[in-house]
């Protein structure tokens, strides 16, 4: 969470360019795919009708009517402009496949049938879902609820662009942090976030409600006016609370929004530095209170003051007299969506939301109605490697793979599993891999480093790879693994397999240059002692060449630094407006 973001390296070396030239084409021929077999009597059911739209980075599946999908595809195009100008750069990222955005009416299943078993006794208590995993994401939205149920006797609007804008500002929020953030700073900023005004002209951004009549859905003074507030040492909990109520949730909002826009800007630093801290040290009232000068109880009362008697500095960002304001979003294009596409996006947003049996029948609906698309086969091909049929997999990878499907993921675990066949039966001296079995594990790495995002487990697998390798690789070939390792400076366990492959195959000076850096840059202690481990075993050497790759990619600012560069006093006068908010 401390970490500062970085970029990684565009471009992958010329020696793996030059390897992959030599390398022979991967296993050809028809390769026969697997056969589901119908055990009962049940009639395959007829293909859904969903509306289905592609811009860069996401896809939507839509069961509204076209008329409010294209409202809302407008909406999110105008929404990335906004963001771009209140924090520029925070919508830009790499994902591994597009983001599923599915938007439920009242047509089919709907809502519920996305909705986590474990999360049935909420369904009318919210109307969106956020699912995430190491390679997509998908944001669900209901719009046909119209209203929440927040507790036995209270009822409020249901919102579902609100609810889709807090659900987005927690994709971008993970996607540049690559992990979660403690609970309640993750939900105070999607909370802020989601409560942004924006038109082609003006953005208005932690403008709080007046209290009298004006509040928007979701303001922290409104909700929390009446209420006692959770101790903050219960509300700061690594965890979370078992139940992230209405309340807790609003209460993040109070606090984040209090450090960063409240009080004149007081808390911005200890805010700054307390989030910072968190990254290495666990939360505790001692912490905080050398951070903030407050005990948990002193900064209760300090954000009780802040409900009551808000207190801020909001932002607000205007088109001059005779500027245009934000540019027109382009015209989407909405067509009926494919029975591929349906199977696909529903299957996979089914797996990330546990319903595993159903995941696995909307995968396998289009295939067995004769579909054939490659992203369809991959997507079978990694729901079999997960449900732990490795044989079904590789045969719809291998065909995915031959219809040039653009994932990488898949061309990794293709080639992981074609590395295990190989290892079972070795063709080379020793007991180790021949050039053919080499090649035809180094084929789909190459592909998956072609293609977006760059994945450290690839590189990984070159190493393991060539560990095996009757023909130890040459300079150029450990070269690709160090690229690996300048794209992931930090990944310790890359850096492990690098180093024994450069001791284990005549690299010594390499070896002892990574690590020496493991031993530098390694956090955890049995790291440290790993990298220290081998540096005692190895033999003195020079130093090592620049194609150790010591270099480290240029640091940017850190998500949590741009955020509060919103609210710097020095900022631009027309992009702030003073607000004083009095509580009920």
């Amino acid at each position: 969470m401390s970490r500062s973001l970085r970029s990684l390296v565009p471009l992958w070396c010329l020696a793996a360019g030059a390897f992959a030239a030599e390398t022979p084409p991967a296993p050809g021929g028809v390769v026969e795919l697997p056969v589901f077999e119908v055990k009962d009597s049940r009639v395959l059911p007829q293909p859904e009708q969903w509306k289905y739209a592609e811009i860069p980075g996401f896809e939507v599946l839509s069961r509204i009517s076209e008329r409010e999908t294209k409202r809302f595809m407008r909406d999110f195009l105008l929404l990335q402009e906004v963001i771009e100008v209140i924090m520029p750069g925070l919508t830009r990222g790499q994902v591994a496949v597009p983001t599923a955005l599915i938007l439920c009416g009242s047509r089919g299943k709907g809502f519920d049938e996305f909705l986590p078993a474990e999360e049935a006794d909420e369904r009318y208590g919210k109307n969106s879902l956020f699912f995430r995993d190491r390679e997509r994401a998908a944001i669900v939205i209901d719009f046909a609820l119209s209203e929440l149920r927040v507790d036995a006797d209270t009822v409020e609007e249901a919102d579902p662009y609100r609810a889709f804008y807090i659900e987005y500002f927690r994709f971008l929020i993970r996607r540049q942090l690559n992990a979660p953030p403690p609970p309640w700073f993750e939900e105070g900023l999607v909370q802020l976030f989601g409560a942004v005004d924006f038109s082609k002209k003006s953005i208005t951004f932690a403008q709080i409600g007046d209290g009298f009549g004006a509040e928007k859905i979701g303001d922290f003074n409104h909700i929390l006016s009446k209420r006692a507030i959770m101790p903050m040492g219960e509300m700061l909990a690594p965890d979370g609370p078992r139940a992230r109520t209405r309340e807790w949730k609003a209460q993040c909002y109070a606090f984040v929004h209090l450090c960063l826009y409240g009080n004149n800007r007081k808390y911005q630093r200890p805010f700054l530095q307390f989030v910072t801290r968190l990254g290495t040290e666990a939360p505790s009232e001692q912490l905080f209170k050398e951070c903030f000068g407050k005990t948990y109880r002193q900064m209760a009362l300090e954000l009780r003051g802040h409900i009551q008697f808000t207190v801020y500095n909001a932002m607000r960002f205007e088109a001059k007299k005779g500027q245009a304001g934000l540019p027109e979003p382009p015209p989407v294009e909405l067509r009926d969506a494919a029975d591929a596409d349906v199977g696909r996006i529903k299957g996979e947003v089914l797996r990330l939301g546990r319903h595993g049996e159903a995941a696995r029948n909307a995968l396998i609906a289009p295939y067995v109605r004769g579909e054939r698309d490659p992203r369809l086969l991959a997507a079978l091909g990694l729901d079999e490697l997960q449900a732990g049929r490795p044989e079904r997999a590789e045969r719809f990878l291998e065909a995915a793979a031959q219809a040039k499907v653009v994932r990488a993921r898949a061309h990794l675990e293709l080639a992981r599993l074609r590395l295990q066949s190989a290892r079972a039966k070795p063709a080379g001296a020793g007991g180790l891999l021949d050039s053919a079995q080499v090649a035809a594990v180094l084929t789909p790495l190459f592909t998956a480093m072609k293609q977006p995002p760059p994945l450290a487990e690839v590189y990984a697998l070159v190493a393991d790879t060539w560990s095996v390798s009757a023909a130890p690789p040459l300079a150029e070939h450990l070269g690709v693994v160090i690229e690996g390792i300048n794209r992931f400076p930090r990944d310790m366990a890359l850096l492990t397999q690098a180093t024994m492959l450069a001791m284990k195959r005549g690299f010594p000076a390499e070896a002892r240059a990574m690590a020496e850096r493991g031993a530098k840059l390694a956090r955890q202690p049995g790291e440290r002692d790993r990298f220290q481990l081998l540096l005692a075993g190895m033999e003195p050497a020079a130093p090592a060449a620049p194609a150790a790759g010591t270099a480290t990619s240029p640091a940017t600012e850190s998500f949590l630094e741009r955020s509060i560069s919103l609210s710097r006093p020095d900022a631009p006068p027309e992009k702030q407006a003073a607000a004083k908010t009095p509580g009920k």
